[in-house]
């Protein structure tokens, strides 16, 4: 992943107002500045970067099983029945040949002490461990593909604002021109040069530009509501993009290739996954050896009480190795591993589908935004080429060259033109957000 080694720095002002409270300004110069709020900011990155701690923390936890366990016992009984021996019956006098029951013990048996106990060998825990890690790596591509997304969006909403920014301030202009075309409309009127349906036409005309400014002014709200939602702003604080959308733009990208895509990794460590859920699944099959010590002192007595003096204690310890070996489990082991390689062959092939996709998707995307430069670069052209006509325009109806029909369609052709411009705009860094996260 192409890592972005940016200064991180919030600007904030603090302004007095009449009341003695405090309003915040975040004033952004870049496109740059806006990312590294977010990635200092954003509450579901923050999220993930806690998910990632939990499985990092899981991970370890999964290594302790090559520890020993220790624990310190203590063990009251009361024997309500003591166990019955036979024993010769010629011990105690008896009738040689014959037994007789006997029964040995005290009422109550008191154990104290240590017990350890260490796992020899045990294939399952020792697969867990690799899951656990591969869990811990799918936490970091996972923040590292939400990181990617929000780049995307943070630039896509930041230019877009910025576009809004540029169409208002345009309407603008037009509004005055449409205010100035009605003035000499009025003029014209008054010396009788034209009838009443001039001035409702030149009216409608300026309607449009307010109706179009108004739309322009929503987006331009609603592209800064949203980047607040991703910088983690606060609703009290107020969002300043210093930053002007310029007539120039972004070099072409020929025999360029990008960065692969995250997703390409994502369906890797799935196959890793499935990969190890077959060895998982094969491992119920093997033996488990586990080691027990025990270090403890033994005392009986025929009374609940309990003696503190050494010379009431036994010793009693023992050394045990335990193995355990899987013999029939009604088939269900042999169809899990089964069921495990079918999906890990589905995994494999996912894998495969994806990486043609990529590709094919990078080709498609670079030329898209290829294509969509030579648009703008056209569609600006073009803008400044309706521009120039409507000033000349402007000066030919003002001195009665033309008529007001004729001006008004040439300014309809500038909006027209004008808006094309600001689309074809918004159509280029929508493609070029995808990109330059990934070159």
């Amino acid at each position: 992943m192409l890592r972005f080694h940016l200064q991180r720095f919030l600007i904030l002002i603090v302004l007095a107002n009449g009341t003695g409270l405090q309003a915040q300004e975040v004033i952004i110069n870049s496109h740059e500045e806006a990312f590294a709020i977010a990635l200092e900011q954003n509450l579901d990155l923050q999220n993930l970067l806690l998910s990632e701690q939990h499985a990092e923390l899981e991970y370890k936890k999964s290594k302790n099983h090559r520890l020993p366990t220790i624990n310190g016992t203590f063990t009251g009984q009361k024997n309500l029945d003591l166990a019955t021996t036979l024993l010769p019956a010629e011990i105690f006098g008896g009738e040689p040949g014959t037994t007789i029951p006997t029964q040995f013990g005290q009422e109550y048996t008191f154990n104290a002490g240590i017990s350890i106990s260490k796992q020899v060998f045990d294939k399952k825990a020792k697969l867990n461990i690799e899951m656990s890690e591969l869990n811990l790596d799918q936490s970091k591509l996972e923040q590292e593909l939400f990181e990617e997304v929000l780049f995307e969006q943070v630039y896509l909403y930041y230019y877009t604002a910025l576009i809004a920014s540029k169409a208002i301030e345009l309407a603008e202009l037009d509004l005055q021109t449409a205010s100035e075309i009605i003035r000499l409309t009025q003029e014209k009127f008054e010396e009788g040069l034209l009838d009443a349906s001039a001035e409702i036409n030149t009216t409608i005309n300026k309607n449009k530009i307010e109706q179009g400014l108004n739309s322009n002014k929503q987006l331009q709200m609603q592209c800064m509501i949203e980047l607040k939602k991703l910088l983690g702003v606060k609703p009290s604080q107020t969002l300043i993009l210093l930053e002007k959308i310029d007539y120039e733009l972004p070099e072409p990208m020929l025999n360029h290739t990008l960065q692969p895509d995250k997703s390409l990794a994502a369906s890797k460590l799935e196959v890793d996954q499935a990969d190890l859920q077959v060895k998982l699944s094969q491992a119920a099959l093997y033996p488990t050896v586990t080691l027990n010590n025990y270090n403890g002192q033994q005392q009986f007595r025929n009374n609940f009480g309990l003696g503190f003096s050494s010379e009431d204690w036994s010793p009693y310890s023992y050394i045990s190795l335990d193995l355990t070996v899987p013999i029939f489990s009604g088939f269900r082991n042999k169809k899990k591993i089964k069921q495990s390689k079918i999906s890990r062959e589905i995994s494999l092939n996912d894998q495969q589908q994806q990486k043609q996709e990529s590709l094919l998707n990078d080709e498609l995307l670079i030329s898209n935004y290829n294509i969509s430069l030579r648009d703008a670069g056209i569609s600006k052209e073009t803008y400044e080429l309706y521009k120039k006509n409507l000033e000349l325009s402007s000066q030919r109806f003002e001195e009665g060259l033309i008529s007001l029909d004729a001006h008004l369609a040439v300014f309809e052709d500038y909006l027209k033109a004008e808006n094309a411009y600001l689309n074809s705009l918004s159509s280029l860094y929508s493609y070029y957000s995808q990109i330059e996260y990934r070159l």
